[in-house]
């Protein structure tokens, strides 16, 4: 038996089907079975006199065919998504119809926003606050590319030129008390003198304390301050978490596609209420499908990923979909005996439908021998119900009954009837009958 017998298809192989499609045996009546078996050519009363039909005729050839695993099954989606929005909210714009194409980012859903712009605004607000907070401090710590100096701060600077000035005194009241204590062992200057160059020496020293003190208290409070600065950019950063979030808040109010493709289902209308729990609209990608297919547990064994596979459907008879196979389904199904394939084919002018029913077949890697002959040559006769061609028979034509195989564009696989060589008739066959003359090119 021939991978082609497991064909599920029984449509007509000479339908509009210039892609790959292989047609299910004809099983003929008895007393048509000499024929379908290439026994001699059926044999009728001759035909009365009349003058020779003219003709034109090819040959039947024999060629090298791929050898195949036929199977049918559903073109489905690939990539399907219930999308709704980020946030809850009533809406406000529904701007695409149930059918209409989107493209990757396009607005599917508006939701009433004000309160979430509000938002943002106060959270904008707070960030520059926080930020023009944080650059004062910096200007005011004199915060560079340099490491952090306190000593170089213009209320350090002053309180250390206060301590040197300070400094400066307390030397030269201590050196005009010495001077005046050397004096005063020879009598050569007052009491009263004496006793006030003691007092502005300890009024210098207790000047240069309280100046000490005050350039340490200085330098510690800029300390303090730049340790506050790191709290400053805390608050710069959580404000700017803050402002992001409200954006995202702000954007969420709109419901974008998360790829291109079509409206399959819309499902709130204007003025509804719209929540991240419950979808609002249902996108289908159709610039990629796939095909499901089913495939009998017999062929399990010479299946695999990356296999090449064509495919066909009734709807675009011309439209040939070639692709690999992508998924393998682990398990056969019980009831029906059959193994899922799951196909990847690309749909760049979006004919393909899911849903849609084809027929396709599983390359095998090989190929064989196969009877071909053109397929304007075959006829299916009404009163034998069987396919049927002319054959020329030295100069007449004789009825032959075929049986058929898959056609591809416009030739068509010959099972059992024609023999390689031998020559078909391609045209007037409406007017020809069993036994007449014909006139033909030789």
């Amino acid at each position: 038996m021939t991978d082609r017998s497991r064909s599920p298809s029984r449509k007509d192989a000479l339908g509009a089907r210039p892609a790959v499609w292989t047609a299910q045996s004809l099983l003929l009546a008895s007393a048509l079975g000499p024929l379908a078996a290439c026994q001699p050519p059926v044999k009728t009363s001759e035909a009365p006199a009349t003058a020779p039909a003219p003709v034109s005729v090819a040959p039947v050839q024999v060629q090298r065919r791929p050898r195949f695993i036929a199977a049918a099954g559903t073109i489905a989606t690939l990539r399907r998504s219930a999308v709704a929005p980020g946030a809850p909210g009533r809406v406000m714009e529904t701007p695409v119809a149930a059918g209409a194409f989107v493209e990757a980012g396009g607005v599917l859903m508006r939701l009433d926003d004000r309160e979430a712009h509000q938002r943002l605004e106060q959270a904008r607000a707070a960030l520059m606050q926080a930020e023009t907070a944080e650059a004062q401090l910096r200007a005011r710590l004199r915060l560079g590319q340099d490491a952090f100096d306190p000593r170089k701060v213009p209320e350090a600077e002053a309180a250390q030129a206060e301590l040197t000035a300070a400094e400066a005194d307390a030397q030269l009241a201590a050196t005009t008390l010495s001077r005046y204590e050397r004096l005063a062992r020879n009598d050569n200057i007052t009491r009263a003198a004496l006793d006030e160059a003691r007092a502005n020496a300890e009024r210098a020293q207790a000047g240069l304390r309280a100046a000490r003190r005050r350039y340490e208290a200085v330098i510690i409070h800029l300390q303090t301050e730049y340790a506050g600065l790191r709290a400053a950019a805390s608050r710069v950063t959580e404000a700017r978490a803050a402002v992001a979030l409200a954006e995202k808040a702000l954007d969420d109010t709109t419901l974008r596609s998360p790829f291109a493709g079509y409206v399959a289902e819309r499902f709130v209308n204007v003025g509804e209420y719209a929540a991240p729990d419950r979808p609002a609209v249902e996108l289908v990608a159709l610039d990629r499908l796939k095909l499901e297919l089913q495939l009998p547990e017999t062929d399990a064994a010479k299946v695999r990923r990356g296999q090449e596979v064509e495919a066909a459907t009734d709807a675009y008879p011309e439209l040939v979909m070639r692709g690999k196979v992508t998924t393998v389904r682990p398990l056969v199904d019980a009831a029906s005996r059959r193994l899922a394939v799951e196909v990847a084919v690309p749909n760049p002018e979006r004919k393909l439908r899911p849903g849609m029913f084809i027929t396709a077949r599983l390359l095998l890697g090989e190929t064989v021998s196969r009877v071909i002959a053109p397929k304007a040559a075959v006829r299916r006769h009404p009163a034998l119900d069987a396919f049927t061609v002319f054959v020329v028979e030295g100069d007449r034509a004789r009825l032959r009954v075929i049986q058929v195989g898959e056609a591809t564009g416009g030739d068509i696989e010959v099972v059992a009837g024609l023999r390689e060589g031998e020559k078909v008739i391609l045209s007037n066959l409406e007017k020809l009958s069993d036994g007449m003359p014909i006139l033909y090119p030789k």
